[in-house]
């Protein structure tokens, strides 16, 4: 009974955890063509997505929260607070710094003790007056392919939260064709073990699996990223929380 009662709280914390994060209309109504491939390894995440707006500038993020389960979801609540208190209390509008600010708070929240909770991830920032896309990343590499061509944009090697480096993330201004199409993932579907050898699936092997289907529609694309990891991790255990997300630029 007691078993079943925590798994029912559990859920329930889902419910609450995907209220407060999940805007796939704000998506919608900015990038009509996208998907997201969602999968937590223990009901509740510590991956997540999240958007905002903030007058002509919409805002989505990816990020994988130290841990996952119970401590990852409530890591992700903290990180998520910090983000909306940067853009929409403290009206900070450029990615980088927004990622230094919630950076700050983490450490004068958390790592008093010498922990380094915090999280990877990427926000990236649409200007729709000036038709301008700017992002930060911190460990997690956004990827653009264009046609049957694949690129890794830069991201900066810290964590945001503490971090060997106190050095300010970057701004990086993107150059897009109209027709690319833009990923952004945690590091859960790569980090998959599974296979014949019983291996992870790799950054290097789902990139190849992105830009061979390119040309294929986002719904068709999100179908075979969902069956290749499933078939690849076999009768093994899911290793971490998995985030996928397409965008047509």
């Amino acid at each position: 009974v007691k078993q079943g009662e925590i798994l029912d709280s559990i859920r329930y914390a889902k419910r609450i955890q995907n209220a407060l994060f999940l805007n796939n209309d704000l998506i919608k109504e900015h990038f009509p063509d996208n998907f997201i491939v969602f999968k937590p390894k223990d009901i509740v995440s510590g991956d997540f997505y999240w958007t905002t707006k903030s007058g002509s500038k919409f805002y989505l993020a990816v990020c994988d929260s130290t841990g996952h389960g119970v401590p990852g979801a409530f890591m992700s609540l903290l990180n998520v607070t910090f983000l909306n208190e940067a853009i929409n209390e403290k009206g900070i509008d450029s990615p980088e710094r927004v990622f230094d600010f919630v950076r700050q708070r983490l450490v004068e929240r958390i790592s008093q003790e010498g922990a380094k909770d915090g999280m990877d991830g990427i926000l990236i920032c649409w200007d729709t007056q000036k038709e301008q896309l700017t992002y930060a990343a911190a460990n997690n590499t956004p990827f653009l392919v264009r046609g049957k061509d694949g690129k890794e944009w830069g991201a900066d090697r810290m964590p945001i939260g503490k971090g060997e480096s106190a050095s300010g993330f970057k701004l990086n201004q993107v150059e897009f064709q109209k027709g690319d199409r833009l990923y952004l993932f945690t590091d859960g579907y790569a980090d998959q073990f599974g296979g014949p050898k019983g291996k992870k699936f790799r950054y290097k092997q789902l990139q190849e699996l992105l830009v061979s289907s390119s040309d294929l529609t986002f719904e068709e694309q999100s179908r075979i990223l969902e069956t290749t990891i499933v078939q690849w991790k076999g009768d093994l255990e899911q290793t971490d929380d998995i985030l996928v997300i397409g965008i047509g630029l």
